[in-house]
């Protein structure tokens, strides 16, 4: 496929430029057919990246893929490179809507897959996933999974995101512990949560694994790393967080019933202990050492009867004296 698409522009190499994954046989090993995957891209003048996201989702050489692209009306050049890939899209529109989460129901109504993701257009799949979560899927009766994600920063630097398996649901009451472009589900549990909430525009992804973890408590773990996620000055991500911690407030009321006592317990004492970490870190040196110490105490005072909390003690300590003596 890659010898059919539009050549890169220059200087663009590596994945998704001047590689991609090898073709699929038609069936996974167990003689039947992948799953077909409904990827949707919702677009709002992000034409620096958006043609790297379109090659991420093309170039996976997926035998059963469905694309479909949603533009909410870019005057920005992004409907020119949408066109350059159009045969090998299932649909495509642009057109003004009323944000991302509108955009992204739209797409999902034209779409007939089993497997369903939407990937940003600032965002971008990594290789060979489409392959890996395919075998997941049909080896077991998951409604849902999720992976790891690298973080591009604004300054370029890339982090890696290696989140543990969610298998609390108290951890589900403190915030989104999931990234989105790591998560994929089945259309069953999509058609039971009534798809996304339009009226949210910051944390619609939050809101929806909220419905999501009624019907399955925590998605299936793959360890693997699926995705790229884009933190820039005109992401939404990298502008305000404001935004966000209203609507996760709406979220968390919403929701905040359907947990026990129990999960409500755990929560509090988590946000606590990673206060307390926080406080405790041993790469912050802009308080002073019994100060960090104090806040510690003072937000989990319970660290105090565990060998964690001495331990950290130990490692301030130790830093500390590090520092002061590189100062002589």
């Amino acid at each position: 496929m890659l010898n059919e698409f539009p050549p890169p522009h220059s200087g663009k190499t590596g994945w998704p430029w001047i590689e991609e994954t090898s073709d699929l046989a038609i069936t996974i090993p167990d003689d039947s057919f992948y799953p077909k995957i409904s990827i949707v891209t919702p677009s709002y003048n992000q034409a620096q990246y958006l043609e790297e996201t379109i090659r991420s989702v093309l170039l996976q050489n997926y035998p059963n893929l469905e694309y479909i692209v949603i533009d909410g009306g870019s005057t920005d050049g992004s409907v020119e490179i949408i066109k350059k890939y159009k045969p090998w899209l299932t649909y495509w529109v642009s057109e003004k809507d009323k944000g991302q989460a509108q955009a992204i129901n739209k797409g999902f109504a034209r779409s007939t897959g089993e497997i369903m993701a939407w990937i940003n257009s600032d965002d971008y799949y990594l290789p060979g996933i489409f392959k890996a979560l395919a075998k997941t899927l049909s080896q077991n009766d998951t409604q849902w999974l999720a992976g790891n994600v690298y973080v591009i920063q604004k300054n370029g630097v890339v982090k890696s995101r290696a989140r543990k398996q969610t298998t609390s649901t108290y951890e589900w009451l403190l915030s989104n512990p999931i990234f989105q472009p790591g998560v994929f589900w089945r259309r069953s549990i999509w058609v039971e949560s009534g798809g996304i909430d339009e009226d949210m525009h910051y944390s619609f992804d939050y809101d929806l694994w909220m419905k999501f973890i009624r019907v399955q408590p925590c998605p299936t773990w793959l360890e693997q790393y699926l995705a790229i996620f884009r933190i820039h000055d005109s992401s939404k991500t990298g502008i305000d967080f404001l935004p966000f911690e209203r609507e996760n407030q709406i979220i968390h009321q919403r929701y905040d019933k359907k947990f026990s006592r129990r999960d409500h317990f755990q929560a509090w004492k988590l946000v606590r202990e990673r206060q307390a970490e926080h406080y405790l870190s041993i790469d912050d040196f802009s308080k002073p050492l019994h100060e960090k110490i104090i806040l510690g105490v003072i937000h989990a005072p319970w660290l105090i009867f565990t060998r964690y909390f001495y331990y950290k003690i130990k490692r301030i300590l130790l830093n500390w004296k590090i520092q002061k003596d590189s100062c002589l």
